[in-house]
């Protein structure tokens, strides 16, 4: 049996998740402009609480499928959903953090020159190929089914994250050649 890896807090990574060589893993809040510092006691609920955005959008898309809800009753649902999520996150975690006084995050390095210094080429290739099918047969198959509602917003949602997924990459492997990263 593989042995069990322990997540640290200096593993953390995320859009808000900063390394400080003085005061380790910072979670910075945007909406209090304050840093929170995450230890390793923390990692474990900091990781659930992170899994509920995305378990709250697709309870409430299942929600509106199964009752056939329309898609304003879907998005409020939704809303709730997120507002309950934030809250729970804000006041059984995030305030029990202690504080980063005086911290100012620095700023991140762009996901372009992110997939461009940490990606092959061929690697750079397949992400590119695989995005841009799945761009084409999204749309190709709802159509085949005959979405409607709320399921074609969300398939046409998606479609469009996932083009602009392979737009993103598309300018990393250009950048990647000029660059000779």
């Amino acid at each position: 049996m593989p042995k069990r890896r322990i997540i640290k807090a200096n593993d953390l990574t995320g859009l808000f998740i900063y390394q400080d060589p003085k005061r380790g893993t910072i979670f910075y809040d945007i909406i209090t402009r304050k840093g929170y510092i995450i230890t390793s006691s923390d990692v474990k609920t900091y990781t659930i609480y992170s899994a509920m955005l995305p378990l709250a959008i697709i309870l409430a898309f299942l929600i509106g499928s199964l009752f056939n809800l329309s898609t304003l009753s879907s998005f409020i649902i939704f809303l709730a959903l997120f507002v309950l999520y934030e809250g729970a996150f804000r006041i059984m975690f995030f305030y029990k953090l202690p504080v980063a006084e005086k911290w100012k995050p620095v700023k991140k390095e762009n996901i372009i020159m992110y997939l461009a210094r940490g990606y092959s080429e061929t690697r750079l290739l397949i992400l590119i190929v695989m995005l841009i099918l799945l761009s084409i047969l999204m749309p190709l198959y709802a159509n085949s089914e005959h979405f409607s509602g709320l399921n074609l917003y969300v398939v046409y949602g998606v479609t469009i994250v996932t083009f602009i997924g392979a737009i993103i990459s598309i300018i990393a492997l250009i950048t990647k050649k000029k660059n000779n990263l």
